[in-house]
């Protein structure tokens, strides 16, 4: 038996949401902001929730020594997921949000600064 999956958001991931619902709605409104970004986290939670390891690793992270991150990607709403996976703790981390014309790499050495500054 699997165990299910629980998501524990960054602080990162959860302010690059709420800029990119920003963003959008200022072009589209604020109701269909957040039907697009709820369609975006629904699709991602129920597809990773039953098999975390099924997004391709992220080539940009590796490419810097992170191995164990996941790029999940929908390309209708050009939208991307940086996760990684506990499967001893049934987690998923999602780390980083963002549109598929950010830079990874640039994201990636941002959350990596941003978590090296909150340590003692």
């Amino acid at each position: 038996m699997t165990a299910i999956m629980k998501f524990e958001y960054t602080q990162t991931f959860r302010d690059q949401l709420y800029d990119h619902f920003h963003y959008v709605a200022r072009h589209i409104g604020q109701a269909a902001a957040l039907a697009l970004l709820d369609s975006f986290i629904s699709g991602f939670e129920n597809r990773i929730k039953n098999y975390p390891a099924s997004a391709p690793l992220c080539e940009e992270a590796a490419d810097l020594g992170l191995t164990t991150y996941h790029d999940y990607l929908d390309p209708k709403l050009q939208l991307r997921a940086i996760y990684r996976v506990s499967a001893a703790e049934s987690v998923v981390y999602p780390l980083l949000f963002l549109s598929t014309k950010q830079s990874i790499r640039q994201a990636l050495i941002r959350y990596c600064l941003r978590q090296d500054t909150r340590r003692p």
